[in-house]
């Protein structure tokens, strides 16, 4: 029940984090869904260095370690929003944009995990 709460709680503050930074970041007269995509980098890179750092130091019990990692990530990153907003740029006609915003996505979203694991790395 703790580790439910812990996750809970986790992927609440995610969410909100989300929220306030996406609309920090997303240009009001952009086509372009630069907030989603900000999100999703920074989280990637987030779970990859605690994941490293947390494992690596057993600084965190697994319940608090699931917490940041399931439920603040879980709740921070916008997988969900991005198929969706990939899906509107396509029947859009944007299809450039489509093709950038999937690629950058995917291969920054891959790039931001591996910086967090070499960052975790060297505080070990």
């Amino acid at each position: 029940m703790r580790l439910m709460l812990l996750l809970a709680v986790g992927g609440a503050a995610g969410t909100v984090a989300r929220f306030l930074l996406g609309g920090i970041v997303q240009p009001s007269a952009s086509t372009f869904p630069w907030g989603t995509l900000v999100v999703n980098l920074l989280g990637a890179f987030a779970l990859g260095f605690l994941m490293r750092y947390l494992l690596g130091t057993g600084l965190m019990s697994p319940e608090m370690r699931a917490a940041l990692t399931i439920g603040f990530c879980g709740g921070f990153t916008t997988m969900s929003t991005f198929a969706y907003e990939t899906v509107a740029l396509l029947t859009g006609g944007d299809y450039w944009r489509a093709v950038g915003y999937v690629t950058g996505s995917s291969l920054g979203s891959i790039a931001a995990v591996l910086g967090g694991i070499a960052a975790g790395g060297r505080l070990l």
